[in-house]
């Protein structure tokens, strides 16, 4: 393999994503681009239109997308069931990416592969719906936290969610997506769908959780940003603000102006425009997420780059104190440890420490534009 191979095979692989033409590629190391596109969770994409374009593609790169596709299959086929009872449980349920997302922004369920199931309940109806995985044998890898519990199955994984993420981190509205929620079918088998602004708002708060690692949770925020309706622009940028995700959706609009600039309308391009100084910070914060300061998909302590996020001092300095919250993870290695469980607040920044160093642990409570 050449010591440049990223660089045509990366460049190819952008020219599908933009649905560029692309004639008929050469010097392609095709390992190289299976390996970018399956990363990124591009592979169906880059294979439809690669073939799209009459491109001569070896067998190996064709056999791995239709393993691609056929699994992204699959997990609709277990979704189908998990719906199904839940249904019979009188359970309202949003699904959260996975094949439903991929067949409202991208228009099939094998355009955007998923390996596991993200399923959202009310946190009144959390309990039964637990119970409801258990008796279809489904298996708890580990105790409920902040925000969700895990079930296994068959080398399954589900994610069982009474939050979108941890409160800790960004103060999402969910009590008005629910209510705003609207009902919708998946296979004939009833679901509720959150509407394009939370849907919207939801991805961009994920794919900044996740550091935007992965170029597939850009073209999420750029298709669902694409998706928004004229008369919805300013009702997102107006949500946004209201919940404190200014900045976030400021950062999601940039990174997918960044990587996928043809895909945004341009009444809200424009949107952005009269705000010079918030995408002055956003612009800011997606340059030190491309050079892996913060928030990678390989590092899960994205505390750096919620606080670049946060514009006003006061939520900052609320944000750096929440970070020293005792999780139950804190709580159960005091039990572990016997030690009481009213030194867990005393004990977790020690625990920080030992875990992450002083000198992270600094840049994580106090990064440089923070």
């Amino acid at each position: 393999m050449r010591n440049d191979a990223a660089i045509p095979e990366a460049e190819l692989l952008i020219k599908c994503l933009r649905g560029s033409a692309i004639g008929s590629p050469s010097d392609i190391d095709w390992r190289a681009l299976l390996s970018l596109a399956d990363n990124h969770g591009l592979l169906p994409i880059v294979y439809r239109w690669l073939l799209a374009n009459g491109a001569d593609l070896p067998d190996f790169f064709s056999i791995a997308a239709q393993h691609c596709l056929s699994s992204t299959e699959t997990l609709a086929a277990i979704l189908e069931k998990l719906l199904a009872g839940f249904a019979q449980n009188a359970i309202e349920v949003i699904p959260l990416k996975g094949p439903v997302l991929a067949e409202t922004l991208y228009g099939s369920v094998d355009m955007r592969p998923c390996t596991d199931l993200d399923l959202l309940v009310r946190v009144s109806d959390f309990g039964r719906a637990e119970k409801v995985l258990q008796d279809a044998g489904w298996v708890p890898s580990s105790p409920a936290d902040e925000y969700q519990r895990k079930f296994v199955r068959d080398g399954v994984l589900v994610e069982l969610h009474f939050d979108v993420a941890s409160p800790r981190a960004f103060s999402f509205d969910l009590n008005g997506a629910w209510s705003r929620a609207k009902d919708g079918t998946f296979r004939g088998l009833p679901i509720k769908v959150m509407s394009e602004t939370d849907l919207t708002l939801y991805l961009l708060l994920h794919g900044l959780k996740h550091g935007y690692g992965k170029l597939i949770w850009v073209l999420d925020a750029a298709y669902a940003l694409k998706a928004v309706r004229d008369c919805g622009v300013r009702e997102l940028i107006d949500r946004a603000r209201s919940q404190g995700l200014e900045q976030v959706f400021y950062i999601g609009c940039t990174m997918a102006l960044e990587v996928l600039p043809q895909h945004l309308p341009a009444n809200l391009v424009g949107a952005l425009a009269e705000s010079p100084q918030a995408m002055q910070a956003a612009r800011a914060s997606v340059e030190r997420l491309l050079v892996g300061e913060a928030g990678t998909v390989r590092d899960p302590e994205i505390w750096g780059l919620y606080l670049q996020a946060e514009t006003k001092p006061g939520r900052r300095w609320q944000r750096r104190l929440m970070f020293f919250i005792p999780t139950n993870e804190d709580y159960r290695w005091t039990e572990h440890h016997r030690v009481p469980r009213s030194l867990a607040p005393i004990v977790r920044p020690f625990r920080l420490l030992a875990k992450h160093g002083l000198r992270r642990a600094w840049r994580t409570a106090f990064p440089p534009s923070a």
